[in-house]
């Protein structure tokens, strides 16, 4: 069985599920990418998505469709993706056993 790109928590599937009812537009999931943020690495970027886009990776976890661009793909395997609120912030988090 192939190593799945990444997993969701509930609490990241049920923030997804609340971007997707909450959109102006029609969003079907949401896209996963990366940039390169300096000195500190990588940062990973999120997206709507309308439609699902040519030549990604597709995940479907907890009942969420996530995108994966593909120069993301490696940065990505085995990544949970979660959902934390604290006093400070609120937001996606990625725990990447790889990193």
């Amino acid at each position: 069985m192939a190593m799945k790109i990444m997993s969701l928590t509930e609490a990241a599937a049920e923030r997804i599920r609340e971007i997707m009812e909450d959109a102006d537009e029609p969003v079907i999931g949401v896209r996963v990418g990366v940039r390169n943020a300096g000195c500190a690495g990588m940062a990973y970027t999120l997206d709507y998505v309308s439609e699902p886009p040519a030549g990604d990776d597709h995940v479907n976890d907890q009942g969420v469709d996530v995108w994966v661009e593909p120069k993301a793909t490696l940065f990505l395997l085995g990544t949970v993706m979660d959902f934390t609120v604290d006093k400070m912030k609120s937001g996606f988090t990625f725990t990447n056993p790889n990193e």
